[in-house]
Parts: C-alpha cells; sequence; structure tokens
C-alpha cells in the first residue's frame, strides 16, 4: 500500500468512485481511494439506479445531462461493457394545474441549456407506457433520455479506468482516524498502515458523520430509509419487445420503472423513518434495513389505481436501504468550511442520477480552483450551524416526503423553523403575538 498521495478519497460509492476518475481526467493521477468493505457496499448496491436528465434547475439539468453522456460512453466501452437501459424515456405525470405551469417553466429553463423536455397527451403517455391508467392525468412530462444503469458496473468501470492511469484503491481497509499536521497536510490511518496527503475527500455516504467525527465535524446529513419492491414477471412485459418508459408521479410520490420481465416500484410514503442518527453498526455493510411494507400502505391504493396491473401480481422482493439527505436536500459538494485541505461529497440523494456531474465539479474544483458551472447550490458553505442533528432530521423527512413535489413560489415548508432568524424576527413576531 501506498503511503503518501496528492489526494485520499475516503469512500467507495458512486460519490468515491466518480471523483476518483475525474480526478484523474483532471490530471491528479497520484490519488488513493480507500473503502472500509467493497466497492458500492453503502447506499449505491441498492440503487434503484435512474438516470434521468430532467430535474428542476438549470445547474442540476447540466448535471444530470453530463452524467448521462458518461455513462453512454462508460457503456459502449467494447473492452469493459456495462449494463446500461439508455434513453428508454421517462414520464412525469401532470394532474393539476400547479403541476402544469412548472412544467413549462421546467421546460422553458432546460431549452436555455440545449436540453429537450416535451408534453405528450395522456394517449400518448399509455403508449410509451401501456401499463398505466390515465385517469386524473392532464399531460405527462416527457424526458427522452431517462434510464437505468446497473450501479455496482458502474462504479467498477470507473474504477478501472481510474487505475488504468495509475490511481490506486484499497479495499477491506477501514479508516480508524484522521489527523492534521501543522502544514494542513494529513495523515490518514486506516486498518493497513497510514497515508500521508495534501488532500481529503469525504466521500462516505450515510457514515458521513463517522468520519466527519475524525476530523471534528458534524455535517447537516441525516439518512432515510427508502424502500422499493420488485414484482413477480408479468405477461404484458413478457410479450414485449421494447421496455416501457419510466414513470413518475408526484400526486401519489412513487416511481416505477420495467425490471426484466417485472416491474420496480418505489414509494416515498409519509410515514417515513430515519436512519443511523444513534449510531450505525460497523458491520453494516451490502446491508439493508428490515422490511416493513406496512409503512407504505396507505400510498399503494392509489399506487395500484395508477398501475392496475400491480393488482394481481405478486411481489418478488423488496428492498430497504438508507439514503443520505442534507438539510435543505441538496448535496454538499466543495471545500468543507472551517477544515483546510478537506473536502466533501456527500448528501448525494440522487446518487447514481447525478454523481458523474458531482465527481466532475468537485475535481475541477479540487485541480483548478473553480468549477466550470457555478455550484453555489451545492457548497458546503451555504448551510451554517443552526443546521443541528434535529433540525437536519425534520427537514429530511420533510423533503423525503415531498420527494417528487417541487418547490413552488411562496410555498412554505414548516420543518424545523424557527432556527435561524433575523435581528428583525421578534421585532415582526411581537404585534402577531399581542393580535
Amino acid at each position: 500500500m501506498k503511503t503518501h498521495a496528492r489526494a485520499v478519497i475516503i469512500g467507495g460509492g458512486i460519490s468515491g468512485c466518480s471523483a476518483l476518475y475525474h480526478l484523474t481526467r483532471e490530471g491528479w493521477t497520484d490519488v488513493v481511494l480507500v473503502e472500509r468493505d467493497e466497492l458500492t457496499s453503502g447506499t449505491t448496491w441498492h440503487s434503484a439506479a435512474q438516470c434521468p436528465n430532467l430535474a428542476f434547475n438549470q445547474l442540476l439539468i447540466l448535471l444530470r445531462s453530463y452524467t448521462i453522456s458518461l455513462y453512454k460512453e462508460l457503456a459502449d466501452d467494447s473492452d469493459y461493457p456495462i449494463d446500461y437501459h439508455h434513453a428508454v424515456g421517462g414520464l412525469r405525470l401532470v394532474t393539476d394545474q400547479n403541476q402544469l405551469d412548472a412544467s413549462h417553466h421546467i421546460i422553458s429553463v432546460a431549452k436555455g441549456v440545449g436540453v429537450d423536455f416535451d408534453l405528450i397527451s395522456p394517449e400518448a403517455a399509455i403508449e410509451r407506457n401501456p401499463l398505466l391508467n390515465k385517469d386524473g392525468m392532464i399531460v405527462a412530462l416527457w424526458d427522452p433520455l431517462d434510464g437505468d444503469i446497473d450501479p455496482a458496473q458502474l462504479c467498477q468501470a470507473l474504477a478501472r479506468r481510474s487505475r488504468n492511469v495509475g490511481a490506486e484503491i484499497y479495499r477491506h481497509n477501514p479508516v480508524i482516524g484522521l489527523t492534521q499536521k501543522p502544514s494542513y497536510d494529513w495523515v490518514v490511518h486506516t486498518k493497513s498502515g497510514d497515508i500521508a496527503c495534501e488532500y481529503i475527500v469525504n466521500a462516505c455516504g450515510y457514515r458521513v458523520n463517522e468520519a466527519g467525527a475524525m476530523m471534528g465535524v458534524e455535517y447537516p446529513v441525516v439518512s432515510m430509509e427508502h424502500m422499493y419492491f420488485v414484482t413477480e414477471p408479468i405477461e404484458e412485459l413478457k410479450r414485449r419487445e421494447s421496455r416501457v418508459a419510466m414513470v413518475r408521479c408526484p400526486r401519489d410520490s412513487f416511481y416505477m420503472r420495467q425490471e426484466k420481465q417485472g416491474l420496480l416500484v418505489g414509494v416515498y410514503e409519509h410515514d417515513c423513518k430515519t436512519f443511523g442518527i444513534d449510531g450505525i453498526d460497523p458491520g453494516f455493510a451490502k446491508s439493508l434495513c428490515p422490511n416493513d411494507i406496512d409503512r407504505c400502505l396507505p400510498k399503494l391504493e392509489a399506487i395500484f389505481d395508477r398501475v392496475p396491473c400491480l393488482k394481481t401480481v405478486g411481489i418478488q422482493s423488496i428492498v430497504n436501504g438508507p439514503i443520505a439527505y442534507t438539510a435543505d436536500a441538496g448535496p454538499l459538494v466543495g471545500k468543507l468550511p472551517g477544515v483546510r485541505n478537506a473536502w466533501s461529497i456527500n448528501g448525494v440523494r440522487v446518487g447514481i442520477g447525478e454523481g458523474g456531474g458531482y465527481g466532475k465539479v468537485l475535481a475541477q474544483m479540487m485541480v483548478h480552483g473553480e468549477a466550470e458551472w457555478d455550484t453555489w447550490q451545492l457548497d458546503p458553505r451555504r448551510i451554517t450551524r443552526y443546521a443541528n442533528r434535529e433540525y437536519t432530521a425534520l427537514k429530511a423527512i420533510e423533503d423525503y416526503q415531498n420527494e417528487f413535489r417541487w418547490h413552488m413560489p411562496h410555498e412554505h415548508r414548516p420543518a424545523g423553523r424557527p432556527a435561524k432568524t433575523t435581528p428583525l424576527y421578534p421585532i415582526l413576531k411581537e404585534p402577531l403575538q399581542k393580535s
């Protein structure tokens, strides 16, 4: 094992593998990734692994567009091809006027960066996915590049390219301590020995605060349990030569895509549950939380009405695993405030769908001092000390419950408030209290 490197990345999921690959692309090849278990043994391995282009703002559309192009390049590599169902297409079901207005806005924003989405009729949506019931659907927002990918193959492909140009990866090698020298360089203490380096990158997923504690930092990140189920084979899908379009429904808070000859259906239930706030078992790797499908029951009736075949097909498997959320649902990608030579790529709840883009901008910031896009909405400095663990948990729950609902203008989401106020707050509050 190397004892010196320019940068050490801690964590071998999509965030860490993408950061490693993109650092090598920017010219840093003296870099190391350390992983406590196998690559993709955290959230990445159980990800639904969807790759939409559709997003609610310009930066995320750019990040997702780049991610899709990177994955397409990887999938087309004849030396190491990976399973990527590219450009299957995705439908976002629009069932009320607010969603329709927001869809027109997003189409306009996307067009400004060269990305095209379309509004299609319910009948056209049924042609793309005949398993749907169109009742209550006004239109559907069509994302032609939506698809899904094998997350383990993806990370192995990124790791392979990184190794080919000199980067090294040490698996089954947990970090047991971090020491910063007076020069602001770091020593990463691992099970297999120490690695001295100039920079460290925390890419630890739901274990972000374990690494944070080693350098006296608490990240505003809390993980949520998330469930999806995979059905048994469905006759309509057995007869098809092409895959049905992917589906996301903000009204009923679910997503759906084809998985072999069945369906993978994910639910964002209201009665949701945090994960690991009081600590995580060291042996929790390539592991899942206990199945708890009863939490999803209030949502299932509406989902089954939207996809009637689910009423008769059996469930083959249930996956319930942790996903990291930050205090404002946006990732923490960039320089860690208050700690020299430390970087973050965490809170990446859409890890597969945006992971390529996050690795790219992090590498550009580390190597060149800035990224090609305005990344303030990702900057860890935007969330300050008001975001303690309680606040972050409340906001994570709220954001999970609103996962597919775009934040509307003047919408008030009350969780955690008023944790941070201006000096005018008590003055403005006083008349309200008297009245």
